[in-house]
């Protein structure tokens, strides 16, 4: 059997109060060891509050729809669009032999 402690809003207290995170996590780690000799295993996951996530998320989400539209834009300038027709002409031939 094997314990799995999922501490949410873990990893904002990480970074606001490593030291006494970190004392916290060994002390929840020996309570587990003294009362529970027989677990195979045990963990801690710190993970972000579900405010704090959503967060994350809507600043990853906006972070790709900017770099969607920038690229978007450089696709549309000419330079891109002459470099793409010389890069098209290189690999195709301009006249085909017909058969």
């Amino acid at each position: 059997m094997d314990i799995e402690i999922v501490i949410k809003g873990g990893e904002e207290l990480s970074e606001f109060y490593p030291k006494n995170y970190e004392v916290f996590c060994k002390k929840i780690n020996e309570l587990i060891g003294e009362m529970f000799p027989g677990v195979g295993g045990w963990w801690i996951s710190s993970v972000l509050t579900d405010r704090h996530q959503a967060e994350k998320q809507e600043r990853e989400r906006m972070r790709d729809e900017e770099i969607k539209n920038a690229l978007i834009e450089v696709f549309k300038e000419p330079e891109f669009q002459d470099l793409l027709q010389k890069q098209i002409s290189e690999i195709v031939p301009a006249e085909l032999p017909t058969a």
